[in-house]
């Protein structure tokens, strides 16, 4: 992606659709990018004035103290109305309820993708900012799509996840070279990859970029290693009828 970086702004749409009237995210936020580019997706005023939240985008955490912080830190839920009663759902995961603890592995178990497929949602994508051609594309087909569509997104969050602000899309991209987030859809059951990874990063490569996972032993990387190898290759080989 890197040798494309200074045509990125040449390729992208000019028109902003995402401008608060005041400053809402923290310095580096990913969800705020992923919002601004999910915005150029749809492309239409209109279409995005239809769309409802169900988690609010409202408020910089920095004002926020006790609960209404910790809620800021809440996956956000984008909803567009499309025709005959359809709707395209876009979760924006900042993995607020991951067990950074090093307690549990909950951190790689999070299918909501595949609860949505199991739900018989005929449009369900995975996406990050990092990949931003990648993630508009999917909002124009999931929009277009005839049927109930769902994307999501993942945004990493220098405030929550104990990065340096200018890494958010490093830790993005992370996170797909090294098969925790792979990207992909499923088209009426029929799963395609969106990105291929021919050589895997190791996931201690993404661990160690972020303070929540500090206190992970050698032994739990090792075996959520594994456990993710294991999820990909289950993945790739699943056939969806």
């Amino acid at each position: 992606m890197e040798r494309f970086t200074v045509f990125v702004p040449k390729l992208l749409p000019r028109q902003e659709c995402f401008l608060p009237e005041s400053p809402h995210s923290c310095k580096g936020c990913a969800e705020a990018l992923a919002i601004r580019h999910v915005y150029k997706g749809l492309g239409s005023a209109d279409v995005i004035e239809k769309g409802e939240w169900k988690i609010p985008w409202k408020q910089s955490i920095s004002d926020l103290e006790g609960p209404a912080r910790r809620e800021m830190f809440l996956p956000t839920l984008l909803m567009i109305p499309k025709t005959e009663g359809r709707v395209l759902s876009i979760c924006f995961d900042n993995e607020a309820c991951t067990d950074n603890t090093g307690r549990g592995k909950r951190f790689w178990k999070k299918h909501m993708p595949a609860v949505a497929v199991a739900d018989g949602i005929p449009y369900v994508a995975t996406a990050c900012p990092s990949y931003l051609f990648d993630l508009m594309a999917k909002v124009k087909e999931g929009y277009r799509f005839q049927g109930d569509a769902y994307i999501h997104v993942l945004c990493p969050c220098p405030v929550g996840w104990g990065f340096e602000s200018s890494l958010s899309i490093k830790i993005g991209k992370l996170a797909v070279e090294s098969n925790l987030f792979p990207l992909y859809a499923v088209v009426q059951n029929r799963l395609s990859m969106s990105v291929e990874i021919p050589k895997p990063r190791l996931v201690k490569e993404y661990f160690r970029s972020q303070g929540r996972f500090k206190d992970l032993s050698d032994t739990v990387v090792a075996e959520i290693q594994c456990m993710v190898s294991q999820e990909y290759k289950k993945l790739k080989s699943t056939i969806l009828l």
